[in-house]
């Protein structure tokens, strides 16, 4: 069985140093990357940023997949993108509209069975806030007043991940979040940081810095963190 490979970015600064790994995983210069985005008006000037560090390895073939500015897309080729992918990256943007977009059917079972066919996959941001079988969407993103827990990708269980943990001070909201998901280990990983996971499981940290997270209480919200090292 295929090992299965999934790299969480906290920003798009640990692009060059997650790119070492993921494009050799994806096939090298043979790879074939679908780059998951959230469309909308002008979404095509953001592509350049995710695939040039691919091209600079050899990378001549990706497929950009996002709705127009009006929302549609071409369903069947969007599954067709991911089928024929042999490395799956989800950008990052709004976190509601990419588990909108690729954290439901049919879309959530394709990235699945690819994952569990051995295509790793990554995410940045938004994209790894989805990766998780469960998405704890914040009120800034929502506008609600508390947190909102939606459907996630499962291609991870029993964690919660922040992004741009220390840039952002995002330790108060990983704790809550975990606390309202009775959820007992999370992940912080900042800017330049990536956390790779290898059949569900931490297998180490590309860039800096990635922190552990253990919650031991969660009324009280009792933890412990521990800096995941290089």
């Amino acid at each position: 069985m295929p090992h299965k490979l999934l790299f969480l970015l906290g920003g798009s600064a640990a692009f060059d140093v997650v790119t070492e790994e993921f494009v050799p995983a994806a096939g090298g210069r043979d790879a074939t990357i679908a780059l998951l985005l959230q469309g909308g008006a002008g979404w095509e000037k953001y592509v350049p940023g995710y695939i040039q560090p691919w091209i600079r390895r050899g990378v001549s073939r990706y497929c950009p997949i996002a709705p127009d500015e009006k929302g549609d897309w071409d369903l069947d080729a969007v599954l067709a993108g991911l089928r024929e992918a042999t490395g799956i990256f989800i950008g990052g943007g709004h976190t509601p509209t990419y588990q909108r977009l690729y954290a439901t059917e049919p879309i959530r079972g394709i990235i699945r069975e690819r994952y569990r066919q051995g295509v790793p996959v990554a995410g940045v941001s938004a994209g790894a806030l989805i990766a998780p079988e469960d998405c704890v969407l914040s009120p800034d993103e929502t506008g609600d007043t508390a947190l909102d827990v939606v459907v996630g990708l499962g291609l991870v269980d029993d964690l919660l991940v922040g992004v741009h943990f220390t840039e952002q001070k995002g330790l108060s909201h990983l704790l809550d979040a975990m606390a309202q998901t009775r959820t007992k280990v999370g992940w912080g990983i900042d800017d330049s940081a990536c956390a790779v996971f290898e059949d569900s499981q931490f297998k180490k940290t590309l860039g800096r810095s990635v922190y552990e997270i253990m919650m031991s209480d969660f009324e009280t919200k009792a933890y412990r963190m521990r800096e995941q090292k290089i």
